[in-house]
């Protein structure tokens, strides 16, 4: 392989962890702290009618971030191929981007019904 994309790798590798962590502390901030400041899309964006769509994107969030940190656990502990941890933080990423996308755009909808 060359040499920068094993670094590349490197790094990717170690992003799992702050996006985890990053994960768990905002669904710990919105279901034990209740601070509805957190209860955002991917880019912090409040949603609409915070309390009301709390459990959902604390449920995404939780989801994502022990995914997150598990996949990287399992890279340390049993050596994941690299196609093997990639496709799966892919998958892990991908699926917490939508699933906010359509919390977001329920809360939206259900707001501009009332």
């Amino acid at each position: 392989m060359e040499e920068g994309f094993v670094w590349l790798a490197r790094l990717m590798f170690v992003g799992i962890f702050p996006l985890g962590i990053g994960m768990l502390y905002r669904a710990w901030r919105v279901g034990v702290r209740r601070d509805d400041r957190f209860v955002a899309d991917w880019r912090g964006r409040p949603i609409p009618d915070g309390v009301r769509w709390a459990y959902p994107v604390l449920g995404i969030n939780v989801a994502g971030g022990v995914g997150l940190l598990v996949v990287g656990i399992l890279v340390l502990l049993i050596g994941l191929p690299f196609a093997m941890w990639t496709g799966t933080t892919a998958l892990i990423l991908w699926s917490y981007f939508f699933a906010l996308q359509i919390v977001v755009r329920r809360a939206e909808n259900a707001q501009a019904v009332r």
